[in-house]
Formats: C-alpha cells, structure tokens, sequence
C-alpha cells in the first residue's frame, strides 16, 4: 500500500522535464530581467516586450508559479519570488546559465537516448552522431552559454577555491582547461603577485575579452591538453575537467601536465567527489553523474578512491584532500617521487 505523499512527490518528478523545459523558456526569454525586483508587471506589456503571445505566456508563469518560481496574481499581474530572482542575470550564483545549458537542444536530445549508455554506446553521440564538444563547436550559441554555465557556478565554486588555496610568492598558475578564466581572476584577486595561464581551445581563448586579461596579468593559450600541456607553471589547476572524460583519458590528460610541470610544481584537481553511499550524498551529486553519461558516456563524477586511482597510474602523489565551502574538493597532488600514497590515508582536510 503506497502512501499519498509519495505517490504525489513520484509523479511530480516524472514531470520534472516539464519544468526544465519551461525554466528554459522563460531563461530564454530573460523573463526575469525584464521587471524590477519588487512590485508587478501586466501580462500584455511583459508578453510585448518579449515579442510573443500574452495568454500562452501567463499559462507558462501560472505553472512556474505553482512550483514557487514568479508570482500571478487573479488579475494577471507578474511579481518575483526568492527563487525567480535566482533566474536574473544579475543575481549572485544566479541559476540563468544553468536552466539555458541543461535544457539546451543538445543537452536535451541526448538525455532522451539516456538508454544508449546501457549497451555502451554514448548518448549524445546517437541523438547528434557527433560529440559533445564538436556539437558545442558547431553550435556557438549553445557553447557561449555552456562556458557561462561553467564561469557561473551556482554554488559560487570559484570564489570557494581560491579561498581555500593559498599561493606564496608570485607564481605562475595555469588553469588548464580554463574556460573563460572567471577562475583565475577570482585566484588573482586574492593572491595579488600571482599570475594567470588561461589553456583552453582556441575559440574559446579568443572570446575573453581584453577588459578580464587584468591588466596583462592574465594570459591566454591556445591547445589541446591531450596533445600537451605549457611548461613553466608553478601550479597547475584542472578544475571539473576529469569528469567530462573516461578514465584513458583522465590519465592522458593527468600525464600531459606530469610532463609539464617542474619539480616542485603541484596540481590541483577540482571536482566533486561522489559518496559510495546515496544515502551519504547530495541529489544534485548523482544528477551530474547522469549528466556526464548523457553527455559523454564513460565520463563520470568519481569517488575517492576512483581519483585516487587516476593519479597514481598518472604518476602523481596525492598529497592532500581539501574541502571547500562548495560542493568541490580539491586534491592536492605533485609528482610521484618514492611510494604513491592512497588518497583514503591522505592528512586531513583542511586550507591547501
């Protein structure tokens, strides 16, 4: 015999894909942004603005509203709530770039062959016969908005690494895999001798605009990191890299900056790490192992003792597990010297 609750708390999340598709079309339409935090705005000037039909637009925000997201009142009007504000571009850790790159077409039309993963083929690649990062290439829209998904993090995860690392002296610290560097400028900011490497593919390099190089203390290269990593940083960052990758891989990448770096440089790998245990762990955690299936397959979010494995057969020590204030960790690791340590022994968490 089921109870009530769970019944209704079910069917309400095999409708989840209802609201994700409408959390996109309202982020699409930057509906959010269009009128002011407090107060009301009509239905009819909101649906001009945006330039489509007022009554199918209600309907969407009615439905939204339901769930706590945008507030319609009888009469029509249109307010914010707490969780519609986290929709605004403007909003700190705003969930805009999340609800545009989840929901995006090629997000979307891999998660419906999710079933491809079970015969191991990839899913993205049977809904688009092409991978994940070529389909990002060849859709510049769709990529723009994955990297400002990946510089906006909602658990504001850049200003949590660079409070939890310190970096003595005047380093050189390359970000491999960069992105857009929203990373290293936050680094920067707080280790002001520092400077910046940003490693990324070429149309990704070039799209950061002069104004987020800080004066000429960022800099940017253009490459591959599984044909090589720039030599000559003194700490070297792949932050949420391994888990877009299969563990070959990890390791081709991992060996890439071994060979890179010099003695006494270190690596740091941000990235979550998944509980054995659901029970023990976050919702949102095994959502993005899912993602990583739906995107790439045998990429994964990975457990301790996984990442552990990956840097030993890279070569490295692992030389210590830190917590952040968000839900990344970041293991600390430099080049294998004498035995490997196993990263379940490391010293305890703390400031890097």
């Amino acid at each position: 015999m089921y109870h009530a609750t769970d019944h209704a708390e079910l069917n309400l999340m095999i409708r989840g894909f209802q609201v994700s598709r409408m959390l996109r079309l309202v982020a699409d339409l930057s509906i959010a942004d269009r009128f002011p935090h407090r107060g009301e705005t009509d239905i009819a000037a909101l649906a001009a603005a945006c330039g489509v039909l007022g009554t199918p637009l209600l309907r969407v925000l009615r439905a939204l509203a339901a769930f706590g997201v945008f507030r319609v009142t009888a009469a029509g009007g249109i307010g914010h709530t707490p969780m519609s504000l986290l929709l605004r571009a403007d909003a700190p850790q705003s969930l805009r770039p999340a609800a545009l790159a989840l929901a995006a077409p090629g997000s979307w039309g891999a998660w419906n062959e999710l079933d491809a993963a079970l015969t191991g083929e990839v899913p993205h690649r049977r809904a688009w016969n092409i991978g994940r990062f070529e389909y990002l290439r060849e859709h510049p829209d769709e990529g723009r908005d994955f990297d400002l998904f990946m510089g906006q993090d909602p658990s504001d995860r850049h200003a949590a690494v660079a409070a939890a690392c310190d970096f003595p002296g005047t380093p050189l610290i390359a970000d491999i895999g960069g992105g857009n560097g929203a990373l290293l400028r936050c680094i920067l900011a707080r280790s002001t001798h520092a400077r910046g490497l940003v490693f990324d593919r070429a149309e990704v390099v070039s799209a950061i605009a002069s104004d987020g190089l800080m004066d000429g203390r960022l800099a940017t290269a253009a490459g591959n990191f599984f044909d090589h990593v720039p030599a000559g940083a003194d700490h070297y960052l792949l932050v949420r890299v391994l888990h877009d990758w299969p563990d070959e891989d990890c390791v081709r990448i991992l060996r890439n900056c071994r060979a890179a770096m010099h003695d006494g440089a270190r690596l740091l790998v941000v990235e979550r790490i998944l509980e054995t245990d659901p029970a023990k762990g976050q919702p949102i955690e095994y959502l993005g192992d899912m993602q990583m299936m739906a995107m790439f397959g045998n990429a994964r979010e990975r457990t301790q003792a996984e990442f552990s494995a990956l840097l030993n057969a890279a070569g490295f020590e692992v030389i210590r597990l830190g917590a952040t204030a968000s839900s990344a960790f970041i293991i600390e690791a430099e080049v294998h010297v004498s035995g490997m340590r196993d990263l379940a022994s490391s010293p305890p968490a703390g400031r890097l």
